[in-house]
């Protein structure tokens, strides 16, 4: 018994079994409804047809009388010369007194007492010849008009048992095509929720609303499900570069404590690249949590970019003759509004990321000049590229393409520079193919411009 409950629960569902019941009292209110009218306008035209009889009744019966009346010349006349008349009154059934001169001339009972008593005064042009009394049959139905009612019940009934059959299946087919897609919907957000990071809504077999929730849901999925690929490889490269850095601190640490190594400039000088390169990593992280929390705080003032893009370049230059890469800069004096220290940040991060994926003999080239009401900053490379397919990827956090294959690096440092350029107000792009190249560009609004012109400087 529990299985058999289990399938129609299945099969319909409680929201399917109310969406069948609403469509089902619907239609029977519409059915009885249409019937009642149906009824309504029956009787009422009965009731029209039967005033009609009884005004034909009434005008059959007074003009017999008046022909009577008009065929004595001498305007004498009896009772007995009211046959015709006394023949159509009881053909047609209607009780008939006719009173003139105080006698009566013609009398017949109705056929069916009780029903309605009209008089009538009967003229000829403006003589009043007589006076009747009608008395029409009790109100109710003749067997033909019962016939044809009952013919009209039989036919709403039947109509009705068939349109509620019809609503049924309608109401029920309608209904499981709403409750299935939901259905799915549900037990695919269930998996989700249990961690199935591959559940999926599919194709749905319906159109409107139902199919665009199904697209947004499976839209959803392959986000969380791409944002938990980018996490577990972001935890694999942060292992990766914390593991670095504090092996050395710890290696260098012990031999220092076990007297292997002499505490000199040198080793402070070491542990301290170990530290910073942990301090940036933690900075860059922590910047990222701040900005997408709204919760950045930058310390506004006009300043010029290319000072800050100078002082950038001065700080990796070391970094550059080390790789063996031509670093040359272009400067026009561009005044913009922002945080000298997070827009230094930004160049850095552009600078570091150039001088990573550009072989030794390449160039990197940095422009800083104003471009229309915008203060634009580009970063350009002779390195390796990005291809097509990844570029929408690029600034997404934690993303290494396909060419940071034995790079360092966590994939969070253009993640930054997006999220330092929008909280200033600006734009991040960049255009790359492979094989030749890459440019990113950063643009913010223009606070003044120097009129000062451009300088030219090569660092090797």
């Amino acid at each position: 018994m529990t299985r058999r409950r289990w399938k129609r629960s299945e099969w319909l569902g409680p929201l399917g079994v109310r969406l069948a019941l609403a469509s089902i009292v619907v239609a029977l209110t519409s059915v009885v409804l249409l019937a009642s009218l149906t009824l309504l306008l029956t009787d009422i035209d009965l009731t029209n047809a039967n005033n009609e009889q009884e005004s034909a009744s009434t005008t059959a019966i007074v003009n017999s009388v008046r022909a009577t009346y008009l065929r004595d010349k001498d305007h004498d006349w009896k009772p007995k010369d009211l046959a015709a008349s006394k023949d159509l009154v009881r053909a047609i059934g209607v009780g008939v007194v006719i009173h003139a001169n105080s006698m009566t001339y013609l009398q017949v009972a109705p056929a069916a007492p009780g029903g309605a008593v009209k008089s009538v005064v009967i003229k000829v042009g403006a003589t009043t010849i007589a006076t009747g009394t009608f008395t029409f049959p009790r109100k109710g139905l003749l067997p033909e008009e019962v016939a044809f009612r009952r013919s009209i019940e039989t036919s709403v009934l039947v109509a009705s048992g068939l349109a509620l059959l019809v609503a049924l299946g309608a109401s029920i087919f309608g209904t499981r095509r709403i409750v299935r897609p939901l259905r799915v919907l549900t037990s695919a957000t269930r998996r989700l929720a249990a961690g199935d990071r591959a559940s999926r809504v599919g194709p749905l077999q319906t159109t409107g609303e139902l199919a665009e929730l199904g697209s947004a849901f499976d839209f959803m999925a392959r986000q969380l499900e791409s944002e938990d690929a980018l996490r577990r490889s972001m935890v694999a490269d942060l292992a990766h570069e914390l593991r670095t850095p504090l092996s050395v601190l710890r290696a260098q640490l012990e031999d220092l404590s076990l007297g292997n190594a002499p505490l000199n400039d040198q080793a402070v000088v070491s542990l301290s690249e170990e530290v910073s390169q942990l301090t940036r990593l933690i900075e860059d992280l922590r910047v990222l949590s701040s900005a997408e929390a709204a919760g950045l705080a930058l310390d506004m003032a006009p300043l010029d970019l290319a000072g800050v893009a100078s002082n950038a370049a001065a700080r990796l230059a070391p970094q550059f003759v080390q790789n063996g890469v031509d670093l040359t800069v272009q400067f026009s004096p561009t005044v913009v509004r922002g945080d000298a220290h997070r827009l230094e940040q930004v160049v850095v991060n552009l600078l570091s990321n150039a001088v990573k994926f550009t072989p030794a003999g390449g160039r990197v080239h940095v422009v800083v000049q104003p471009h229309g009401d915008q203060g634009r900053v580009t970063v350009s490379d002779t390195g390796r590229g990005i291809p097509l397919d990844e570029h929408a990827s690029v600034f997404g956090r934690f993303y290494r393409g396909t060419n940071a294959n034995g790079t360092a690096g966590t994939g969070v440092g253009l993640a930054v520079v997006q999220a330092l350029v929008i909280a200033h107000g600006g734009r991040a792009h960049f255009t790359s193919a492979p094989g030749a190249g890459s440019e990113f560009i950063v643009e913010l609004p223009l606070v003044g411009r120097d009129a000062s012109g451009a300088s030219d400087v090569a660092l090797r």
